[in-house]
């Protein structure tokens, strides 16, 4: 296989496998090995230009949403920016500290193949045992450092970050979508930050752009499949903020009207121990 049909192989590899349940690292890798690609032209500084193109794809997606945080910076909104500080915290400490150790140690089959096999026995869990009961307005600071920690582990090769946070999400109860959108919001400055970093690598960077016309047809093809995968994944995680308010209001209104006819069940029964039998007597049609 030439160059660049490899190069598109690998994007679409990408693209797909990101957003998906699944891990693109390692599929990135078992993809490589088994058409014995060249490490030195197709490893990790092309796999970061890979995600460079679905982290651009997640950006344009969700181009609303941060359009709407940056503005409401300066209007003293902090809360949604703070939590993705937060949540992206943990993945950032780990992949200072671990990350040349995992390139060097966890780059092999046999740990691709256990992490795949453990991130689906986590998410098939998660889902069993899901309530969904909360919305994304809801998120607070241990959710965020839950679904950021979950992001830190998915730096092992064959832990898929979409499926290990989406799971998390779903162990603090957020409902299904909030989940989603919230780990997609974490897993842009990540996936931006990796691809700063190599880029800043002079030697990495030379790597990277040695073949300009491979490298772009990975970009390209990672980012069109990127943004179809998650188009898929469902445009009601798009983050809307009007059908959040609206989602919002109805579920603090459910919660009213069950808190008001609870208050109205225990007034009738004190009433009705507070009168006894005389005064329901006293009640009764036909009696004075």
């Amino acid at each position: 296989m030439n160059d660049l049909a490899a190069a598109a192989l690998l994007g679409i590899v990408q693209g797909l496998t990101e957003f998906l349940p699944v891990s693109s690292t390692g599929h990135l890798i078992l993809v490589s090995d088994l058409l014995k690609l060249d490490p030195e032209r197709f490893g990790l500084s092309f796999d970061v230009a890979l995600h460079l193109g679905t982290a651009l794809a997640v950006l344009l997606y969700f181009a609303r949403t941060w359009i709407e945080l940056a503005v409401g910076l300066f209007r003293g909104q902090w809360r949604v920016p703070a939590l993705i500080v937060l949540g992206t915290a943990p993945a950032a400490i780990a992949g200072v500290l671990f990350q040349s150790a995992i390139e060097r140690e966890m780059r092999g089959p046999l740990v691709i193949a256990a992490g795949l096999v453990v991130g689906s026995i986590v998410f098939v869990a998660a889902e069993a045992i899901a309530r969904q009961r909360r919305l994304m307005t809801e998120v607070g600071v241990s959710d965020a450092l839950v679904i950021g920690v979950a992001q830190a582990i998915a730096l092992i090769p064959g832990i898929s970050r979409s499926g290990i946070t989406i799971s998390a999400g779903l162990v603090r109860e957020l409902r299904r979508e909030d989940a989603t959108r919230f780990a997609f919001l974490l897993a842009t400055p990540v996936i931006l930050g990796a691809g700063a970093k190599t880029l800043l690598d002079a030697r990495k960077a030379a790597e990277l752009f040695a073949q300009p016309d491979v490298l772009a047809v990975g970009f390209v093809l990672s980012f069109l499949s990127g943004l179809a995968a998650v188009a898929f994944m469902g445009p009601c995680r798009r983050g809307n903020p009007g059908s959040q308010s609206r989602e919002r209001s109805e579920h603090e209104s459910g919660h009213r009207t069950e808190q008001r006819d609870r208050h109205e069940r225990s007034t009738r029964k004190a009433g009705a121990h507070a009168g006894g039998p005389e005064h329901r007597r006293k009640n009764e049609p036909g009696q004075e």
